[in-house]
């Protein structure tokens, strides 16, 4: 909301640009107007004049000629009408001096071909001039002419659209070198508006070539300098936030992960939409290291350590999503998403046998030192207490079995439905247009202001009945469906009128296995194009943050189509995990969200870097699955406010 007020206020502000050309612009057409206006005055008077002019001379030289007739009417007439014929008059007349007409010509009324405008604009006087007719020494009588002014008109009309032709080219051509010379003399400016732009964007640019006019220099170098600065604060974050995850998300010895990566990252395995139901968790124990220790030494059970990491990694390599972590100095654990029972078991033979292999390479004895490993078939509806737990528990009946290694399945959990029910029911609601929404508050805690809603997906079976998105989407991705749900809701979302969202901001999640399909982007983009006029509200599209750190060339597409309508991005998920955080620099989230464990778990050494670089990019921290007060409490010790769960319902 705040970057469409800016936006809009930006757009509302003439720029100094258009206010030097208004001001010059006007300036210059206040002259031009005043010349013609002054031009074309002169002309009228000139041609007032000549008026009056031609029809004095004609009138003298008329009389002298008519002096010589002898007072002959019809010679003085023949005279007359030459003249008149030859001339532009409204009349000539020839009266004796009894007043009494002897002869007289008038121009006939024509229809004229100066605009009806321009005559009631224009007044022309034609006034008219007499002269006395002798012959001799005895006057004949008086003669009058008045001159026509239709050909005044005309005159004045030509030099009229003359004068403004002219003038009009010169105002144009002096125009457009006013913008040219502008633009030349203002171009620094330009950069120093593009570059406080991208500063505003987050991005951080600098101006190479330095202006020569002395105040347009200042602010350059000055804005170089905070642009400088800027980086620098955020490249020492970004490489503080680098070392601090190999810190504390990597075992030194095996280079796998740690305690503390397995315990963050397993919510992400273990939540409503999962896009794995479940599979197996390996917890492995090595027996016998302080016998080892005594007999090859330190560096030598390292190198082994080494080797079964290796190990590990060669036969799970397969399993995309694995988790392979040492958790303390003698144990692992692996987590393997969607892997059965058969294949963990196979799995774990393999990694048994191979690991032997390494151990009597080491000259060790293989009945002292060898591995334990307990597997335990986790589901996703489990927490994480459970399933380490269980986990345990398999790996304390592996030290009991003869061949070390023991599995224990997971059949506790009992469906709402099975499989095929859960599919009609779904394309069923497709079919019906049964989907809906759920908002869900996002808090400032110390504020108490409504940041945004989250919008949930439910599924409406009739009046009485409705399935929460944690009860259906977990099997939808399991039967490839849960794409078609989210087109199907984001489609109702722009289509459908939602008159109590209107004006309010709304965040809708992407889940990663959706962003990931291209045909997907190719149907946002579609929609985006036909309907975005019809979002009565600000949306937020929410993406997972290994999508953006692991996709960075699909995710500038989704930034960019996004950015084009005014849509921002928010992230979720996020447990610091990424080898490089300048992807947080390109995408530039309005928030970013992650569960409310990940802050109480992290040091302040860490929380510090994190919101160094999220103050600098001016990103916002959110913590999910608030759910009490007491956790509240402790997230505001970390200077985490902005929450998210059941906490924004008590008040």
């Amino acid at each position: 909301m705040g970057s469409t007020t800016l936006q809009y206020e930006k757009e509302k502000n003439m720029t100094l640009f258009k206010q030097i050309a208004f001001l010059v612009s006007s300036i210059i057409v206040t002259i031009l107007v005043t010349t013609l206006v002054l031009n074309f005055q002169t002309a009228t008077n000139s041609m007032n004049e000549r008026l009056y002019t031609d029809a004095k001379n004609t009138a003298s030289s008329l009389s002298l000629s008519l002096g010589s007739a002898n007072a002959d009417l019809s010679t003085m007439s023949t005279m007359m009408n030459a003249n008149f014929d030859n001339g532009n008059y409204n009349y000539i007349s020839l009266r004796d001096t009894d007043e009494e007409l002897l002869y007289e010509r008038k121009k006939e009324r024509k229809e004229t071909t100066v605009p009806q405008w321009f005559l009631e604009l224009i007044e022309l006087k034609a006034p008219t001039a007499s002269a006395n007719v002798s012959a001799g020494w005895s006057q004949v009588g008086i003669l009058q002419v008045q001159s026509n002014q239709e050909y005044a008109y005309r005159e004045l009309y030509t030099i009229f659209k003359n004068l403004f032709l002219s003038f009009g080219f010169i105002a144009f051509i002096a125009l457009i070198l006013l913008n040219i010379l502008l633009a030349f003399i203002l171009k620094p400016l330009k950069k120093v508006q593009l570059q406080a732009e991208a500063v505003t964007h987050n991005q951080f640019i600098t101006q190479e070539e330095i202006p020569h006019t002395k105040e347009f220099e200042e602010v350059v170098i000055a804005m170089n300098n905070m642009v400088h600065k800027l980086k620098i604060i955020f490249d020492k974050g970004n490489e503080e936030l680098k070392q601090l995850r190999e810190l504390e998300y990597i075992d030194q010895v095996t280079q796998l992960k740690n305690r503390k990566y397995l315990i963050n990252k397993l919510p992400h395995y273990l939540k409503i939409d999962a896009s794995s139901k479940g599979g197996v968790s390996m917890m492995i124990s090595l027996s016998g290291m302080m016998e080892a220790n005594n007999k090859i030494g330190h560096q030598k059970v390292n190198e082994l350590f080494l080797e079964i990491a290796d190990i590990f990694r060669e036969y799970t390599g397969k399993f995309e999503d694995a988790i392979l972590s040492r958790v303390n100095g003698t144990e692992f654990c692996i987590v393997l998403p969607e892997c059965s029972c058969e294949e963990a078991l196979s799995l774990a033979n393999e990694i048994e046998k191979n690991t032997k292999k390494s151990i009597i390479s080491m000259h060790l004895d293989s009945k002292i030192t060898h591995l334990y490993l307990g597997l335990y078939e986790y589901h996703y509806k489990e927490n994480i207490s459970q399933l380490l737990s269980y986990s345990d528990n398999a790996l304390a009946q592996a030290k009991e079995s003869k061949n070390h290694i023991y599995l224990e399945s997971g059949e506790r959990i009992v469906e709402v439905m099975g499989k095929g029910a859960w599919r009609d029911t779904i394309n069923k609601a497709l079919q019906t247009d049964n989907f809906g929404f759920v908002p869900y508050k996002v808090m400032d805690s110390l504020s108490k202001e409504l940041m945004h809603n989250v919008l949930s997906i439910v599924l409406h079976i009739d009046k009485e009945k409705t399935y929460s998105y944690g009860q259906f989407m977990a099997t939808a991705s399991q039967l490839k469906l849960s794409h078609k749900i989210y087109n199907h809701t984001l489609k109702i979302l722009f289509t459908q009128p939602h008159q109590e969202f209107k004006e309010k901001v709304f965040s809708f999640r992407l889940s990663y296995h959706y962003l990931k399909k291209r045909d997907n982007f190719i149907f946002l983009e579609k929609l985006l194009q036909s309907h975005i006029l019809d979002l009565s509200f600000h949306l937020i599209i929410e993406i997972p943050d290994k999508f953006a750190y692991l996709h960075i060339k699909d995710t500038k597409n989704y930034k960019d189509l996004f950015d084009k309508y005014n849509i921002q991005i928010g992230i979720y998920e996020f447990i610091n995990e990424g080898t490089d955080y300048k992807y947080l620099q390109n995408l530039r989230p309005a928030y970013i969200k992650a569960e409310s464990d990940y802050f109480l778990t992290q040091n302040e050494q860490t929380l510090s870097a994190i919101r160094l670089l999220t103050d600098t990019l001016d990103i916002a921290l959110i913590s999910t699955g608030v759910m009490d007060n007491e956790t509240l409490t402790k997230l505001n010790k970390k200077d985490i406010y902005i929450v998210q769960g059941k906490v924004t319902d008590l008040g």
